[in-house]
């Protein structure tokens, strides 16, 4: 049998913490409006307006707001440049996911001008 590699694994672990927080993933991720303009590794939707995208990173060392901006620099770009769109009718939440070397969650919600750590999740 061949192990799961440790994105895979991380992926679903984030799968799991989309649906603990309210949201129903979208599968394929591909197919959804926010993948259309950035490459996204989860998309969530709560009700009928409002997703949330998701990028991950692994990281190296320990996990704090300038360590995450620096080391997600480009990530933040894009959802930031996805933020000035207008979508519509649809509320778009940004967030990266970056996972520390003991296997804790931080969550960074995208804002147009800074970031925040919404939630942090122990393994």
């Amino acid at each position: 049998m061949i192990a799961k590699s440790t994105f895979v694994v991380s992926l679903d672990r984030a799968t799991e913490l989309l649906v603990a927080r309210g949201y129903e993933p979208v599968l394929p991720v591909e197919s959804s409006f926010l993948a259309r303009y950035i490459p996204v590794h989860l998309v969530g939707l709560r009700g009928d307006y409002e997703m949330l995208g998701v990028k991950i990173r692994a990281a190296y060392g320990s996990v704090s707001e300038p360590y995450v901006e620096s080391f997600c620099r480009f990530e933040i770009c894009q959802f930031r440049s996805l933020l000035t769109m207008n979508p519509g009718n649809v509320f778009i939440r940004c967030e990266v996911w970056v996972f520390s070397p003991n296997g804790s969650i931080h969550c960074y919600e995208v804002l147009p001008d800074s970031i925040r750590e919404v939630a942090a999740y122990a393994r």
